[in-house]
């Protein structure tokens, strides 16, 4: 049972690392997310 947590944990960790790097790949996207955020104030 604890085995599984901390294989499921590292799991969940490496596919954020992948997203958030994705992410950075495509510049216009992380622009638009600035802009919406800037938005809210």
């Amino acid at each position: 049972m604890r085995k599984s947590l901390r294989i499921l944990a590292w799991l969940l960790l490496a596919v954020t690392l992948a997203a958030v790097f994705l992410a950075y790949t495509q510049p216009a996207l992380m622009v638009q997310l600035s802009e919406q955020l800037w938005a809210c104030f």
